[in-house]
């Protein structure tokens, strides 16, 4: 029993000096690092975020329906139309710059939209804007009608920009 009492007290005097040393080190502080929010259906929205009427004041396209819906592309049409007018699509996993190439409309143009690195075509009948989001997508407006200008394709891309927290 006397063998047990003094383990426990040399164990309780161990403890006691080990705790009353100081140290010279202080611990590192802790960084907190906010993780990265990468885009998504959810951060980007429907169609990209961009409510109908809003797609035919920028575009100066009247009588817009929604034609086509899926969380990465949207097509629009005018009443009765064949031909879409207004397309929206997020290339997720594509490079801005693949792109400059394989576009056939007008000459490209590098363009600055919401902060963002972008390209933009344009020729007498359409637009197209093609801005970076995030590290690794674009997202990309199209506009086919005459006389069309591209400030309010900018301006769409733009607003889906703003939406997901990007512009």
């Amino acid at each position: 029993m006397r063998a047990v009492g003094a383990a426990a007290g040399i164990a309780l005097i161990g403890v006691a000096v080990a705790g009353c040393g100081s140290s010279t080190q202080q611990a590192a502080p802790s960084t907190t690092v906010a993780p990265k929010v990468l885009p998504s259906p959810n951060t980007i929205g429907l169609c990209g975020g961009v409510a109908d009427a809003d797609i035919a004041q920028q575009t100066g396209v009247g009588d817009l329906q929604r034609v086509s819906v899926n969380p990465i592309s949207c097509a629009w049409q005018p009443s009765g139309g064949t031909d879409y007018s207004v397309v929206f699509h997020w290339f997720r996993g594509s490079s801005l710059e693949e792109r400059r190439g394989q576009v056939t409309t007008g000459k490209p143009t590098t363009v600055q939209v919401a902060g963002q690195p972008g390209i933009e075509w344009q020729d007498t009948a359409s637009c197209e804007v093609a801005v970076a989001f995030g590290d690794t997508d674009f997202i990309d407006w199209t506009v086919r009608h005459a006389g069309v200008g591209c400030k309010g394709v900018e301006q769409l891309a733009a607003a889906t920009l703003k939406q997901a927290g990007q512009g």
